[in-house]
């Protein structure tokens, strides 16, 4: 019995009562997992509410639970089956396969909408968000929340779509689906809270994911300009550049194109499997007394090729994502290697580091590595008191300027400059250190260190210790 809500003639998404009602129950669930898993910003400023609403819709893009179980149910289920038949009759597979993708689009974005209006009245219904005063001023941000989403929606309908079609089951295409997306944005930062994936070396692979895609294009879309790119990376957790949001929406979107002609050749062959294996389409049963050997051996060899078919896809997607986690391994690998530079280190055991004398180390520091920030650290262990005082004053620091600069300031003007403290040989006091966020700066700079004896300023005498000056991306 047909189960589906509307005229099989109209173009609009056909339903059995059992797919709406998963849809609505996941979509219920994705948008709950959006709340649960997005961090507020705990920054104050103009973007605040902006952002704290794009994480919460960006969340729903990371699992991609909605989008590939709407596909899958629209493309898979034995109702859905029954319509794209009655389509492919009608108008040729190509285009029933098309007009579906639009109706998946159609629901994805109706999804997108109510999430997004959610995610803008939370504060004013729950009011969970302590870092701004509730109002209705903000929702001047919801279009372009909502536009930067529908936007990604349009590529991520597609390859769900696609997917669907090729597995030709839609818990399969859940499963693969969303594991995929989740793998995927979780190379890519996943909540993005700055605090954490501040110090991340995959930044600059944020725009991977589709939901950091949407993030960023709502930043661009805003039109609002950061002090600086630390500053950008501090409130958003990753730079956002007009040149790498077109150039994911290019990728994004040839990934898209392509799957969508490979999705239309794949309903083709697929769709003439329905009619022939049994539980395809409602209602429709294998006697097998009524076939011939050689039908019943034609049915076996279509069971297998679709059997044969959703195994080359679950192994191209598991593939893929050990691939992407693999590849994410050796990156951050090859990234720390290459830019993990050491400018100066004591011998293996120690050196002699003077009292009452600069100690002062060049560095010329080399350019950072591509949307990442140079870390330059400065540390001293302290191996034993050697002949110093019991007590000892340390100045030490980083500085942007040459060794030829600092000579020429004043000693009050130096120490100023730099860090201090008071360590005393009775509370251990086993060293020191200091790192500095050189953001996009390099050239030349200089790491200098003082030790003076709080009772005798002039003592002449020395510590048993450990220098190392390290350059890395940050």
């Amino acid at each position: 019995m047909n189960n589906s809500f509307i005229k099989d003639y109209v173009e609009i998404p056909s339903f059995s009562q059992r797919d709406l009602f998963i849809i609505i129950v996941v979509g219920i669930v994705s948008a709950s997992l959006g709340l649960l898993l997005a961090v507020p910003s705990n920054h104050i400023f103009d973007l605040t509410p902006l952002l704290n609403a794009v994480n919460i819709v960006g969340m729903t893009f990371a699992t991609g639970l909605f989008s590939f179980l709407t596909a899958g149910l629209l493309f898979s289920s034995q109702a859905s089956r029954s319509y794209l038949l009655r389509r492919i009759n009608e108008v040729g597979a190509k285009r029933a396969y098309l007009i579906r993708t639009l109706h998946t689009f159609l629901v994805t974005s109706l999804f997108t909408i109510i999430i997004t209006i959610i995610a803008f009245l939370q504060p004013l219904i729950l009011g969970t968000f302590i870092y701004y005063p509730a109002g209705i001023d903000y929702f001047a941000f919801l279009p372009l929340v909502l536009g930067a989403s529908l936007v990604v929606s349009i590529c991520l309908t597609s390859i769900a779509s696609s997917l669907a079609v090729i597995t030709d089951d839609w818990r399969l295409c859940t499963v693969l689906g969303s594991v995929s997306t989740i793998v995927i944005a979780f190379i890519a930062g996943w909540n993005i809270s700055p605090s954490a994936f501040n110090y991340s070396l995959t930044r600059n692979l944020t725009l991977l994911s589709p939901h950091n895609i949407v993030r960023a294009l709502t930043i661009q879309l805003s039109g609002y300009q950061f002090e600086s790119a630390n500053d950008m990376v501090d409130y958003v957790g990753f730079v956002v550049s007009i040149e790498g949001i077109v150039g994911a929406l290019l990728i994004l979107g040839a990934i898209s194109i392509v799957l969508l002609f490979i999705g239309q050749k794949v309903l083709s062959k697929t769709s003439t499997r329905w009619t022939v294996l049994e539980g395809m389409i409602p209602d429709h049963k294998i006697w097998a007394s009524s076939h011939s050997a050689e039908k019943l051996q034609e049915i076996t060899r279509i069971r297998r090729g679709l059997k044969l078919q959703r195994g080359l896809t679950i192994t191209i997607v598991c593939v893929l994502i050990v691939s992407m986690l693999g590849g994410v391994s050796v990156y951050t690998t090859q990234i720390q290697s290459s830019t993990t530079i050491i400018h100066y280190v004591s011998p293996v055991d120690g050196e002699r580091v003077p009292v009452g004398s600069w100690i002062i180390f060049d560095v010329d520091v080399r350019p950072p590595y591509p949307d990442l920030f140079n870390l330059l650290r400065f540390f001293c262990g302290i191996e034993n008191w050697g002949n110093a005082s019991d007590t000892l004053s340390f100045y030490y620091g980083i500085l942007n300027m040459s060794s030829t600069d600092f000579d020429l300031l004043e000693e009050s003007s130096r120490l100023d400059l730099l860090f201090s403290r008071e360590n005393r040989t009775d509370t251990g006091g086993s060293g020191f250190g200091v790192g500095k966020n050189l953001e996009e700066s390099y050239g030349p700079y200089v790491c200098v260190l003082k030790i003076v004896s709080v009772a005798d300023p002039t003592e002449n005498s020395y510590i048993e210790a450990e220098l190392l000056i390290i350059q890395a991306a940050h």
